[in-house]
């Protein structure tokens, strides 16, 4: 008899377990697939409570942050619970990676000096460090220097090709080289975009059914939903969930396994500045593998891009719209008269604003239907949450 005749039916026997089933250790047992990641411990030594997605508090402020104003420094003092702008008199490459390193980054940066603005209304400091954590000296001295820290700690949001069409148009991954697939079993449940080599941004919401790791893969590189390598994820992290607002904090970090290496169609975005500002018609842009019509349709096989533009916070929460359910922590982004918009699918996928370089300033979160005319997309407003992001990328370094 063949010996490797029985392969085949071993391997979809091994399917059929992995699917319905999760086998425990000492003693080796299996328990039913839906008692992995319930909160209580069904193994003897835990191991299905033990890769599951997990909690971030969101609180901790971090006491760094960078300017839109030419991306300068800015450090709080806690003495005087004030931020004042870092002067580059004695700023070294030790205390722009202690910079970076506090909001989670393990790159090597780098910095300049650029001229202090005529209307720079912070204080002007010098800064020291101590313990890995930025201080700021006596504000007493003056800035010798007349300069600013300017600090990049990551080259981000740089893409091959500049998208040229406007409408739910097919994309090239050459434009839009961070959006990734994030995929359970093989699926494809949401989009996500590439912060730097080792994480992904997207929604929360994205992961509120499946809450066992390992059969979370993400793939980066392809416009085609097809199949290029998926990488193994390490750890996924959502901020606690609120009951009583459930749309809100619909933000999520995903950690891969292994660190990405970057070329011309896998690279990292920018986070925006802290104090970005997006006025009302702002020109924004949206990419996706989602439904393309509204009831059915089908998941697209090719990434789409819309160009939309930010709406207007009163008028998102207008009668005819979403009534006051939109919050300070969401942007509203679309085109009034409707008939371009995400749509299921997209969730977790980047909104998109270019002023020097690319910034992810929204998270595809939620809406009504698609593409109806009062009702535009609205999307997880990134800046609310820089602190949480930063600080959660810290605590794994």
């Amino acid at each position: 008899m063949d010996p490797d005749s029985d392969q085949p039916l071993n391997s979809f026997v091994k399917v059929i377990l992995d699917k319905y089933y999760f086998l425990c250790g000492q003693p080796l047992h299996f328990i039913p697939r839906k008692q992995v990641c319930d909160g209580q411990q069904d193994c003897a030594s835990g191991e299905d409570e033990q890769l599951c997605v997990k909690n971030f508090p969101d609180g901790s402020p971090v006491t760094v942050r960078l300017s839109r104003d030419r991306s300068t420094l800015q450090v709080l003092d806690p003495a005087t619970g004030s931020w004042v702008s870092a002067c580059f008199d004695n700023f070294t490459e030790a205390l722009a990676e202690i910079a970076c390193g506090q909001m989670g980054y393990d790159s090597k940066p780098s910095f300049k000096a650029v001229g202090i603005g005529p209307d720079q209304d912070l204080d002007v400091a010098g800064i020291t460090e101590n313990s890995q954590e930025l201080q700021v000296r006596n504000l007493s001295g003056p800035c010798l220097s007349g300069s600013l820290v300017s600090l990049h700690c990551l080259a981000c949001g740089e893409s091959l090709k500049s998208p040229r069409v406007v409408g739910g148009e097919a994309a090239s991954v050459d434009s839009w080289p961070w959006q990734v697939s994030i995929q359970y079993n093989k699926q494809h449940i949401c989009g996500g975009s590439i912060l730097d080599p080792h994480w992904i941004l997207t929604a929360a919401h994205c992961f509120r059914k499946h809450l066992d790791v390992p059969n979370w893969k993400v793939r980066a590189g392809s416009d085609k939903l097809g199949n290029f390598p998926s990488l193994p994820v390490a750890d996924i992290f959502v901020i606690e969930f609120n009951t009583t607002y459930p749309k809100e904090k619909d933000i999520a970090l995903v950690k891969l396994q292994f660190p990405l290496t970057f070329s011309g169609t896998v690279r990292p975005i920018c986070l925006p500045f802290f104090d970005e500002e997006l006025p009302p018609a702002t020109p924004l842009w949206v990419i996706g593998w989602g439904f393309t019509e509204q009831d059915g349709g089908k998941m697209s096989d090719t990434l789409l891009q819309a160009s939309v533009q930010v709406i207007d916070h009163a008028r998102c929460n207008a009668e005819d719209a979403y009534q006051g359910e939109v919050t300070e922590k969401m942007l509203c982004a679309g085109i009034l008269e409707g008939g371009v918009d995400t749509c299921q699918g997209d969730s977790g996928g980047p909104l998109m604003y270019h002023s020097d370089l690319w910034q992810v300033v929204g998270i595809v979160s939620w809406g009504h239907g698609c593409g109806g005319p009062s009702t535009p997309g609205v999307y997880t407003k990134v800046t609310s949450y820089l602190d949480w992001i930063y600080s959660v990328r810290k605590s794994t370094l």
